[in-house]
């Protein structure tokens, strides 16, 4: 959701506290993260290879994807509202590509609507490729 990062510090801010010896001029203050900023703006986001993901990251998201449609960020002591315009995506490989990928709960999968989507084919990927860069010759997409 977000973390605490080093950043310099402002001369005329009270909270001007230094970090040590070597760090004079830089404190750490909270910067949200692309899922926090998402929900504030009421965007859209993709998380992709969900299956990898820990057990906190899915823990967290719990509350984004039940009736509450909320997130609470412990950090900040406040809770953000989901606004009606976000979505959340997910993508996942099967689990036999192995990289440590971890079946997904079924309570926790139900909450998406399932698409599968097979491989592209040699022929699929070249026909992407000619409508993509017309200008590159064919006989060397059909190399590639």
């Amino acid at each position: 959701m977000g973390s605490d990062l080093p950043t310099p510090a402002d001369t005329n801010s009270e909270s001007n506290e230094k970090s040590g010896p070597g760090h004079s001029g830089t404190i750490f203050r909270w910067c949200d993260g692309v899922l926090l900023k998402a929900i504030k703006r009421g965007d859209w986001v993709l998380l992709d290879e969900l299956n990898l993901a820990s057990q906190s990251v899915l823990e967290g998201l719990n509350s984004c994807l039940d009736h509450r449609a909320n997130v609470f960020i412990p950090e900040l002591g406040q809770t953000f509202d989901l606004p009606p315009s976000f979505r959340i995506f997910a993508a996942q490989n099967p689990l036999v590509q192995g990289g440590g990928r971890k079946g997904l709960p079924k309570s926790f999968l139900n909450r998406f609507t399932k698409v599968y989507v097979e491989a592209l084919l040699p022929d699929d990927l070249e026909n992407i490729m000619l409508s993509r860069f017309p200008s590159i010759s064919p006989l060397l997409i059909s190399k590639m």
